[in-house]
């Protein structure tokens, strides 16, 4: 790869860390913040739709568990990774190896549980 093909390689692949772990964290935060909305629900006394509700808020717990291990796999992916660098052994290797993946999938996983517990909520709170 050319100096320039590297430069521009590495001010995108900035832009990439950085948007993902802004994604991670504006869904973690809209999960945390529906769950929150959703026990309120819950627990007020004159709530309908009991059994929805901890349908709902299951989906969303889920959510905000996978955006916690999307944040901290990505953290260990950056450790590993400068370990890798720093020292080498295979260990770092394997390691920075396998985590960028856990976190692509529990990004995913993480959108995907609170779009399905959006759905839910809008589809059989609000609409009834």
């Amino acid at each position: 790869m050319d100096p320039d093909k590297k430069e521009r390689y590495v001010h995108w692949q900035n832009y990439r860390i950085t948007q993902l772990s802004f994604s991670i964290n504006l869904f973690l935060s809209f999960a945390v913040a529906s769950l929150a909305y959703a026990i309120n629900l819950k627990l007020s006394p004159e709530s309908q739709h009991q059994e929805l509700l901890v349908f709902i808020i299951n989906w969303w717990a889920g959510s905000a568990a996978l955006g916690c291990v999307a944040t901290i796999s990505r953290l260990l992916d950056f450790r590993y990774t400068a370990k890798k660098i720093r020292d080498g052994g295979a260990f770092n290797e394997f390691m920075a190896k396998r985590l960028g993946p856990v976190t692509w999938g529990a990004f995913w996983g993480q959108l995907i549980a609170y779009v399905a517990g959006s759905y839910f909520f809008i589809s059989g709170i609000v609409n009834t």
